[in-house]
């Protein structure tokens, strides 16, 4: 930032606490087109002011530019293909951690994928290759789905599931889908109600007409399901069967099932404005 810029930082700075709301409006607008570069600075005179009142007015400038910063983020995760689904479940936790750092997480996850990668070869059937996954990921890892109730926001946060290795089912299917891709699997989500399991695709097998050679719960260590248990599951909730259910869906589509989930937890516990917020951070435009 050159001294003219610095200069007019200071001076919308010093203006935040002009009693005109229209002026606050006006800096606050400022501010926040500014962007990034901003919000050091901010955090150092949230520091030294002694005004609960401007302290509140930065804390709510530097949310709302964190916030545009991260759906930028988002939109160009899922414009450039969504591929790592590790890093999309990052970005929807720095909503609630905006200093979350995604190496950490991304380190953890290569030292489950090298343990997977060899203990496989080519010579592994498809079943034998998912059980593999399942030792490394639920016996010695020990990742298994969390009892809390699931309103519980945390069961929704990727770095609170990597650190007690407890979470709901779509992020435990993430992080499954995700390990699978690195090691070049096909296995992929599948956005069944009310759970969310994976399949394992095989585009030369023709007894199915989705090529699905079986599925995967990942809230069960990993056990294998077939297309009747899916539509028993449904047929007790009183669901329709219908043909989306059974198919996989795309890493967007995950991720959009996440924050769903977020939201809903947020607003069960009692922060209708977060879950206000989250929901525009998948927004189509």
């Amino acid at each position: 930032m050159n001294e003219q810029g610095y200069n007019e930082l200071e001076a919308l700075i010093n203006l935040l606490e002009d009693p005109d709301d229209q002026v606050f409006d006006s800096v606050m607008n400022r501010l926040i087109e500014l962007g990034d570069d901003v919000v050091v600075p901010l955090e150092k005179r949230w520091e030294v002011t002694l005004k609960p009142e401007l302290q509140e007015r930065i804390e709510n400038v530097i949310k709302q530019i964190q916030f545009n910063s991260l759906k930028r983020q988002m939109d160009h995760w899922n414009q450039t293909g969504g591929k790592n689904l590790l890093y999309g479940a990052y970005l929807v936790a720095k909503f609630q951690y905006p200093d979350l750092d995604f190496d950490p997480l991304d380190a953890m996850l290569e030292k489950i994928r090298r343990d997977i990668w060899l203990e496989l070869n080519n010579e592994l059937t498809a079943l034998e290759k998912v059980k593999v996954i399942n030792y490394f990921l639920y016996d010695i890892h020990k990742f298994d789905k969390s009892f809390k109730k699931a309103h519980t926001p945390q069961l929704y946060l990727i770095n609170h599931v990597m650190d007690t290795y407890k979470g709901s089912p779509v992020l435990l299917g993430l992080i499954y889908a995700e390990l699978a891709r690195r090691l070049n699997l096909p296995i992929f989500g599948v956005n069944l109600p009310r759970n969310f399991v994976l399949c394992y695709y095989d585009k030369e097998y023709r007894e199915d007409p989705n090529r699905i050679l079986f599925y995967i719960n990942p809230s069960d260590k990993g056990a294998a399901l077939g297309v009747k248990e899916l539509k028993y599951f449904l047929n007790q909730l009183k669901i329709e069967p219908l043909d989306f259910y059974f198919k996989p869906c795309t890493n967007m589509n995950i991720i959009e099932r996440l924050v769903v989930n977020l939201q809903y937890a947020y607003e069960r516990t009692g922060h209708p404005d977060k879950a206000l917020s989250l929901r525009s951070l998948i927004k189509r435009s």
